[in-house]
């Protein structure tokens, strides 16, 4: 894969740890702390209300709260005052499943997808030896006796400028029993070299050695010859 790939795909795993962290504290630690909070304040604040009521009927008998209240008053008042800020909300009944299933169960469920690509292309990418064998991203290797061309016509859109963005980034090596194997610049890492290696040796008066067009070329000069033609029902492995 080419390096911004897969720092695009480390980028993506680390998000969804970060979501899985972020998650979990507000399900397991966040929330319940939240309703906890919620409750002492709603019972402070119970029995302070009910304690200032009280207080005020006994002042008008000249008497006053006793110790057990005045401790319990004294105590209301300081619990309060710790929320004076800001008075603690309890969260919405459906806090909790939104978090577990958005943030934990979420951004758990797509790091295999994203931990896929390291593993499937564990092997690298192309590769062109210099004896011109051609090994894929898989591991497959094809000697260079079964590389018979390569189908240059979407590359960069030099010959198409029709041809789709998908395709500009792709050429079509040609193999002996009429496959035809699909090199991707856009995902793999020199790949480009690879190309324009194979576009110069088997078209070397329609493409130079950095895979430009020559002056002058035209669309024809890099059609397949008759031995090298692909039929219609030619199969394409796509090495993506």
């Amino acid at each position: 894969m080419k390096k911004g790939r897969k720092v695009k795909l480390i980028i993506m795993i680390g998000t969804c740890l970060i979501s899985v962290v972020y998650g979990s504290w507000q399900v397991w630690i966040r929330i319940p702390e939240r309703i906890r909070e919620a409750e002492t304040y709603r019972a402070a604040k119970e029995v302070y209300d009910t304690l200032v009521v009280e207080a005020g009927q006994l002042k008008l008998e000249g008497k006053t709260l006793d110790d057990a209240q005045q401790d319990q008053y004294a105590e209301s008042e300081e619990t309060l005052s710790q929320f004076k800020d800001e008075k603690p909300q309890p969260p919405s009944k459906y806090d909790a499943m939104i978090n577990l299933w958005v943030w934990v169960i979420g951004g758990a469920v797509s790091i295999p997808f994203m931990l896929w690509p390291f593993w499937k292309f564990r092997h690298g990418g192309w590769v062109l030896g210099e004896d011109g064998t051609l090994t894929s991203p898989k591991g497959t290797v094809y000697p260079a006796d079964q590389i018979k061309g390569i189908d240059m016509s979407t590359w960069r859109g030099l010959l198409d400028p029709q041809a789709s963005n998908k395709t500009t980034w792709q050429a079509k090596v040609i193999l002996a029993d009429d496959q035809t194997l699909v090199i991707d610049d856009y995902l793999w890492e020199n790949a480009d070299k690879i190309i324009a290696r194979l576009a110069h040796q088997f078209h070397p008066d329609t493409w130079d050695g950095a895979g430009e067009l020559l002056e002058g070329a035209k669309a024809k000069d890099v059609e397949p010859n008759d031995a090298e033609s692909t039929p219609s029902q030619a199969e394409t492995a796509s090495e993506k």
